[in-house]
């Protein structure tokens, strides 16, 4: 027998049963002939005897992978550990226990793994409530959806959007076409990233951009409902107007949750990534995601997770699970191994070659760039440098200075600490991955560009290194430089 289970009680019954449903050969020893002839009438083999005069020696072992003790009575798990180790030595053995003290006991004279009873029940009841909670917050987004039957739902994605931003709005969009609510999906800035772009063109998704709040705001006049993906804050990397409150806001990051505002807000900053939120909602909805969508999500998740190394949680390991057999794996190599632009390479040869470092920290300024997703994946690369915990990459793109930084310091949080450098609103993320723009104000329109790299060089060094709590050699900097890490905030 695979497993040989003592005590016949509910967990006994019901573990026997399932056991040999699945083909795993269960034998139950109980001294409660009424209970053994229930497992009987099922084709479950029984023994009926006392643990006490038990001969252990002509139980059928040769194939068992371990014993069960699910006596009632402590002092029965405490003979059966003690006899089965005495015969079986070899053999795993797992007991039921009621308190730490029979713990210590049972662990002590040989039991493998035990099993508070208490957990059993509380874990299952936390699962269950739980999912009563996702089945509730779902609930409230429906009835916001299905408010937007007029003239349809907005969804806006925060400014260059990122895979988990743009497979979220995807499964927003995807809820809404289940309650036959029109929706489209707009974002601003631009998508650089070359796996970013890949993911639009091969999913053929219909993203709007956006050019100005302007325009924005016409395609809020025209919605019944506006919702907010991967972002929480109006105007906090968005094209929104700072005044405006969205209906619906979906977020993993932190933020201010004061400032927040809406109809139907869930913010789960525990959580890895957005893509993870949107596929429970989808799961609770009955609603399989195709392909596309699949791959989409699945691929969401794995990017915010750094391959499921940093800010995983079971919640997206479970997702990704779910979507893995949904995906098209042909789709999602092409859309992981595009060819690297020009850009992108020169980005990460100037990030290398401009490297500045303080013990684990290290920053470097890339200067002018045209593609400021590069910056992550330079981010990225320095973080593997030997000696570096804290990376910050960061340079001037037309109006802003674009910062990406990434850190596997546990002392770091680096959402935390860009906020502090740069101002709440111009930065935000996570402990170990975190982003921000800076507003350039008045030095954007400055002729000479070699003294605006200068400035913002020398700017965002001294409020990075200084946040940080590290010192830097004196330098010339201008005293202006304050207008332009705080420009955004004023404004």
């Amino acid at each position: 027998m695979k497993y040989i289970i003592f005590g016949c009680d509910t967990f006994g019954y019901a573990l026997a049963r399932n056991l040999n449903k699945s083909e795993n050969d269960a034998l139950v020893i109980d001294d409660n002939e009424m209970a053994l002839n229930r497992l009987k009438e099922c084709n479950v083999p029984t023994i009926k005897a006392d643990v006490n005069s038990l001969d252990f020696q002509s139980l059928p072992t040769k194939d068992t992978i371990a014993f069960v003790l699910l006596r009632k009575n402590f002092e029965d798990n405490l003979v059966l550990v003690k006899s089965i180790k005495r015969f079986f030595p070899d053999k795993f053995i797992l007991s039921i226990v009621n308190s730490e003290q029979e713990s210590t006991e049972l662990l002590g004279h040989g039991a493998d793994r035990v099993i508070h009873a208490v957990n059993i029940i509380t874990n299952t009841l936390l699962s269950e409530l739980e999912t009563a909670k996702v089945k509730s917050s779902v609930s409230k987004l429906v009835s916001v959806i299905k408010a937007a039957s007029y003239k349809g739902l907005a969804i806006f994605l925060q400014d260059n959007p990122d895979p988990d931003a743009i497979a979220s709005g995807l499964a927003l969009k995807r809820i809404a076409e289940k309650f036959a609510v029109k929706s489209s999906i707009y974002y601003g800035g631009n998508i650089g990233r070359h796996q970013n772009r890949a993911l639009v063109n091969l999913l053929e998704t219909d993203l709007i951009r956006l050019k100005s709040v302007d325009e924005s705001l016409e395609v809020i006049n025209t919605a019944d409902k506006v919702a907010l993906i991967e972002v929480s804050l109006p105007s906090k990397n968005n094209i929104l107007p700072v005044n405006v409150v969205p209906h619906i806001v979906i977020d993993h990051h932190q933020t201010d949750y004061s400032l927040v505002k809406g109809e139907f807000v869930e913010i789960l900053p525990e959580i890895g990534a957005t893509a993870t939120i949107m596929t429970r909602y989808l799961r609770c909805l009955d609603i399989t995601p195709d392909p596309h969508l699949a791959t989409a999500l699945r691929y969401g998740i794995r990017v915010d997770t750094s391959g499921f190394t940093r800010n995983t949680t079971t919640d997206d390991l479970d997702a990704a699970a779910y979507l893995s057999p949904l995906i098209d794996v042909g789709l999602l190599n092409q859309i992981e191994n595009p060819p690297m632009s020009a850009e992108t390479l020169d980005i990460i040869g100037r990030a290398i070659l401009n490297r500045e470092t303080r013990g684990s920290y290290l920053i470097s300024f890339v200067e002018f760039i045209a593609d400021r997703d590069a910056l992550p994946q330079a981010a990225e690369l320095m973080l593997q440098m030997e000696g570096i915990s804290t990376v910050l990459v960061f340079g001037v793109d037309k109006d802003k200075v674009q910062l990406s930084a990434r850190s596997m310091d546990a002392r770091v949080n680096l959402a935390f600490l860009l906020q502090k450098a740069f101002g709440f609103m111009n930065a935000g993320g996570h402990a170990t991955m975190a982003a921000g723009s800076i507003d350039l104000g008045i030095f954007g329109d400055v002729n000479d560009k070699k003294s605006l790299l200068k400035i913002t060089l020398d700017a965002v060094r001294k409020k990075f290194f200084s946040a940080a709590g590290i010192d830097t050699e004196k330098r010339e900097i201008p005293d202006e430089l304050e207008l332009m890490v705080n420009n955004s905030v004023r404004n």
